[in-house]
């Protein structure tokens, strides 16, 4: 492999996006956000619950949401603290764990709608 040859084929490699977990934790919440905006609701002591996942139970859609307010913020602080501080360790870790939360809820919300 020559030079010019070695130097294209790195940088083709540096122009593929590289993205952290903590990125993908922030793009998520925000699609997570956008696809419950379109989502059919029902008002129930006037709150709106979609009616798709969370139907009659608005107890764990606020637990849901909470958790994805949550890893949004933490994966948001995180990000940006370009340091590798201890407080910006933290708030990645909050993040993954807040996110984890959010993905479980989900999956419990499904089983349950599913034996329902």
């Amino acid at each position: 492999m020559t030079f010019e040859e070695k130097t294209i084929y790195q940088t083709s490699l540096a122009s593929i996006p590289n993205y952290t977990l903590l990125e993908c934790v922030l793009g998520l919440c925000f699609k997570v956000i956008t696809i419950l905006l379109q989502l059919p609701y029902e008002y129930i002591d006037n709150n709106p619950i979609p009616t798709i996942v969370f139907k009659g139970r608005p107890r764990t859609f606020h637990a849901f949401i909470t958790c994805i307010i949550f890893a949004f913020s933490g994966a948001t602080n995180a990000l940006v603290a370009f340091n590798k501080s201890r407080f910006s360790r933290l708030c990645g870790y909050y993040a993954m764990a807040s996110m984890a939360s959010a993905l479980a809820i989900l999956l419990w919300a499904v089983c349950c709608t599913g034996i329902n």
